[in-house]
């Protein structure tokens, strides 16, 4: 008893830290929001204050149209109650994400007491993987802003946490599905990892399923009910649109290389062999799969999007790249069943993002998370807590605590000092000022002229000034393009452009680049990004 409450002191211990380095100074760190925060926030505004998404449809529960991208519900739900309480702003859309990465900590430990459940030191085990979720630069950077892909990572790991204790209390068999179909409500790509993992899941506990047939079968109906809802949209031809705008398959270049040099070769058929278009697209996969392996981008420098990495501390910690390597050959060694289990689902989670064009990608394969933590965890328990207690091991493990904590104290620092002024314009910094500008100056204009060029306007318009929907309904100015996605091109007294000065009726506050002001306007402000470089000027 004495052991499990010191287990759960430490546990709490952990909770606390994952929750302070997760909303820390959230409000401002990033630096602004991102369009895809601001869509998540207004059109939780508009559901709370009338029941509607920004395009006027009553509670979607399938998807929200948004940019023409087609945003999954959950996420937009969740948000509802804290903007319900704490007003439409950053911190608003961004606590989901945060308290869904605290809870992921909670339920990883969870999950690793029965993954390990044979092992005679499991709660160590699980304690250490809860830990190094915490610490990790890929989890905290991606729980500190309104990321779907971050909440449907909680779900994932309760699904997998829920299908494993059924192994015992087949009770769990009649819920333990759902998880993985709130993951399909959630983010795009766990919709093809999350029923991946599940079925491995499923392989897994089979011996268990067959004395629970009953639970199983009608846990499996009741999830086939729960995704009816969404399932014609994820045949729909706006589900394609979001594939077909960044699968390497719709990518002429490769059949453009293949019709190339086999013209050169003379279309001979040993050409048309070697040369093949399908063979240039395997191969193109193949490269984007091992992209998301690279050790430059799991332990150097990160993501080259710096909305998912500080660019120069990997997506998980250099310290830890030993006990990535230790913990991996052990685990075949030790639980080689588990080791296969494991390895699957960090295969399904890269496997369907290995399809975009850009890779490797954080965001798209943060389903794999749990899988990095769970191997780092078991290197150190096995190489270090594991070991002989000799005078030798400890001083070698202190000095390896001591590398942990320099290389995250490193990640943190940067993260929290340096990031916001570095890549302040990577997240659209600049549009807030401006309809501050624009809301202190209202009365003295007739038609606010606001630039395209670091975003889309229109949504941080309708964020901040918490625009009523029927005020927007009645005076916007927009339509969806042949392609699929939603413009707008004003509405009130905005006018959303990519030009540079145009005419407009009436007197005119322009908001554009720099480069776009034109000789002997009057200067009214100029908006500068964290770094001091000029992003915007607002002019007459």
């Amino acid at each position: 008893m004495k052991r499990l409450t010191l287990s759960g002191i430490i546990l709490l211990g952990i909770m606390l830290a994952a929750l302070v380095l997760r909303t820390y100074n959230i409000s401002s760190n990033p630096p602004a929001i991102s369009w895809d925060e601001a869509s998540i926030g207004y059109n939780a505004y508009t559901i709370l204050t009338t029941g509607k998404d920004e395009h006027g449809k009553l509670l979607p529960i399938d998807t929200f149209a948004a940019f023409g991208d087609y945003k999954p519900p959950i996420p937009i739900y969740l948000t509802v109650p804290f903007v319900a309480l704490l007003g439409l702003n950053e911190v608003a859309v961004r606590l989901p994400s945060a308290f869904a990465g605290v809870l992921t900590v909670w339920v990883l430990y969870l999950l690793v007491l029965e993954l390990f459940k044979s092992m005679k030191n499991n709660t160590v085990m699980a304690l250490l993987s809860a830990a190094v979720l915490t610490v990790s630069p890929w989890h905290i950077m991606l729980s500190r802003a309104g990321f779907e892909a971050n909440i449907a990572l909680l779900f994932l790991v309760t699904g997998a946490w829920m299908v494993l204790k059924a192994r015992e209390h087949p009770v769990y068999f009649y819920v333990c599905w759902l998880p993985f179909v709130a993951g399909i409500y959630t983010f795009n790509s766990t919709r093809y990892a999350g029923p991946l993992i599940a079925a491995s899941l499923l392989v897994y506990v089979y011996p268990f399923i067959k004395v629970a047939k009953k639970q199983f079968i009608a846990g499996l109906i009741i999830a086939a009910i729960a995704i009816l809802p969404i399932f014609p949209h994820l045949v729909s031809k706006q589900a394609r649109l979001r594939f077909e705008e960044v699968s390497i398959f719709t990518d002429l270049r490769t059949v453009l290389t293949s019709n190339s040099r086999r013209e050169l070769d003379g279309f001979t058929w040993w050409s048309a062999v070697l040369h093949n278009r399908r063979v240039g697209y395997a191969r193109e996969y193949l490269i984007h799969f091992f992209d998301n392996l690279e050790p430059r981008y799991l332990f150097i420098k990160g993501d080259g999007n710096p909305k998912f990495s500080i660019q120069d501390v990997g997506q998980l910690l250099l310290v830890s790249a030993p006990f990535v390597v230790i913990g991996l050959l052990r685990l075949i060694r030790d639980y080689p069943g588990l080791a296969l289990l494991l390895g699957w689902w960090l295969f399904a989670s890269i496997a369907p993002t290995a399809v975009a064009r850009e890779t490797p990608h954080a965001l798209r394969t943060e389903n794999g998370l749990p899988v990095y933590m769970i191997i780092t965890a078991y290197g150190i328990f096995t190489s270090v807590l594991g070991a002989v207690r000799t005078k030798k091991i400890w001083l070698l493990s202190f000095l390896y605590l001591i590398l942990f904590a320099g290389n995250f104290s490193y990640f943190w620092h940067n993260l929290m000092i340096h990031y916001p002024k570095e890549f302040s314009g990577e997240w659209q910094y600049g549009y807030k000022q401006a309809i501050e500008l624009v809301q202190l100056k209202r009365s003295e204009y007739d038609t606010v002229v606001l630039t395209e060029s670091i975003g889309r306007p229109y949504i941080y318009a309708l964020f901040y000034e918490r625009m009523p929907l029927l005020q927007f309904e009645n005076t916007k100015d927009a339509s969806f393009d042949a392609a699929g996605f939603y413009n707008v091109y004003g509405f009130g007294p905005y006018r959303f452009t990519k030009e540079s000065v145009g005419k407009y009726e009436g007197r005119t506050l322009y908001i554009l680049p720099p480069k776009d002001v034109p000789d002997g306007a009057v200067i009214v402000k100029s908006i500068n990004l964290l770094n001091g470089t000029p992003v915007l000027v607002a002019f007459e």
